[in-house]
């Protein structure tokens, strides 16, 4: 018989190592919904891989040598797992923009895993306490969800994020508000609802008006799935047309209109608590605007029940990884002149209505508090950008409607949304 000697002992160890270490990462392969043809007989490193989508497949945790094996690895998908940590290994992986692990048991976020290469993370719905200093570090970040968390105050490395354009911090324990965050230079969308900083929209009495409040329709169809027709869907639900039956105004009579109900996936979303988001939605209709959607109540399982818009098309789909925090155009889609004059007015019209009842866009805070200005600035930093889309949609031959349009999206920055509606109304374009 032959005995091995110590290093053909350590070399055969090192092959072991290697060989559970490949196992591993194909056995991740075999579980992505992602995955490409033929990805299992990628020699290794497996530079063609660029995306992993590990939706609810049991992971606790995610093997060492990922970097490794999977160099180019850019979008990885964890929801729905059982990971108590953002792993450190996500530090590592040098081309990783986008990360989730959404709804997992996250107490904890490991200081390596956020570096400068993250420009997109997801990690609503979890349970993490505090966010590491080495968030400074995530230079190149834009899209930050942490909705549905433990959190009670944003470190104030996060000035650091030049780049961060939108974050989501609804329905966690900030006590005051994030003041840096709110300076960063590019930020536009913020969502923060139920956090103990916010006025409570319990208390919100609508200037002396009837206790707003939202009528619960004892439709049993309207929570069936296999009763509506799918019309879209998005990061915190999906919405259906159906048919409602109500009173005619003045009689008994029952009529059927048709209406749009959203379903709404969890208690938690992106932007938080679902509930907010109905009590708001149900504040703005009660304004009298016709730039905004009728809600006229909700379901017995809490479903939000709207006028069902008619004649409309869809404008823009979902960002991609490259947009980011924008949404995306189909090629070649041009916008008539009466259509874009239009739309920026009447989005105009419904954002000055929201603050003039003294609260935001998407969500009630004190718009005369210092960091209801800065959260103010942003929302019309948003306004500006979705201005300079529609000015891209318009024909090129259109030249001075594309320069009013330019113009008026530069002020976006510097006036108020009052301000804004005067302005407007001084180009004579409506």
């Amino acid at each position: 018989m032959s005995i091995k000697n110590e290093d053909d002992r350590a070399g055969n160890n090192n092959e072991t190592k290697l060989d559970k270490d490949e196992e591993m990462i194909r056995a991740l392969i075999a579980l992505s919904k992602s995955t490409i043809p033929k990805a299992l007989e990628c020699p290794k490193p497996m530079q063609e891989i660029t995306k992993l989508d590990l939706f609810q497949v049991n992971l606790s945790s995610l093997p060492s040598s990922l970097p490794a094996y999977l160099p180019n690895l850019s979008i990885l998908f964890c929801m729905k797992n059982n990971f108590t940590e953002v792993p450190e290994v996500i530090g590592q992986c040098p081309k990783l923009q986008m990360f989730s692990f959404k709804s997992n048991k996250i107490t904890h976020i490991h200081p390596e895993a956020l570096q400068s290469q993250a420009r997109w993370i997801i990690l609503t719905d979890n349970q993490i306490k505090f966010i590491p200093s080495t968030i400074g570090r995530c230079s190149n970040l834009q899209k930050c969800m942490l909705s549905g968390n433990l959190l009670e105050k944003v470190p104030s490395e996060i000035t650091n994020c030049h780049n961060l354009e939108l974050i989501r911090l609804a329905s966690n324990h900030l006590k005051e508000p994030p003041m840096e965050l709110l300076q960063l230079p590019n930020l536009s969308w913020v969502a923060f609802s139920s956090n103990p900083f916010l006025t409570d929209p319990e208390d919100y009495d609508d200037s002396g008006n009837e206790e707003i409040h939202l009528k619960v329709f004892q439709d049993d169809h309207l929570d069936d799935a296999s009763k509506g027709i799918e019309l879209g869907k998005g990061a915190s639900g999906i919405t259906r047309q159906y048919t409602l039956g109500i009173n005619e105004k003045g009689t008994e009579d029952k009529i059927q209109i048709p209406v749009a109900v959203k379903e709404y996936y969890s208690n938690i979303t992106s932007d938080g608590n679902p509930q907010e988001e109905r009590k708001v939605a149900m504040i703005a209709s009660s304004l009298g605007c016709k730039s905004l959607v009728n809600v006229f109540g909700k379901t017995q399982k809490s479903n939000l029940i709207m006028e069902l818009l008619k004649d409309y098309s869809v404008l823009a789909g979902p960002p991609s990884l490259e947009s980011c925090s924008r949404d995306v155009y189909d090629e070649g889609i041009i916008v008539s002149d009466e259509r874009a004059i239009a739309l920026v007015g009447h989005l105009l019209q419904a954002l000055t209505k929201l603050h003039e009842a003294d609260f935001g866009a998407a969500f009630i805070y004190d718009v005369k508090s210092d960091y209801g200005e800065l959260i103010e600035s942003a929302e019309r930093r948003a306004f500006s950008y979705l201005v300079s889309e529609v000015q891209n949609l318009v024909r090129s031959d259109n030249l001075p409607l594309k320069e009013s349009l330019g113009d008026f999206a530069r002020l976006c920055k510097e006036q108020t949304f009052t301000e804004l509606r005067n302005t407007w109304s001084t180009l004579k374009m409506q």
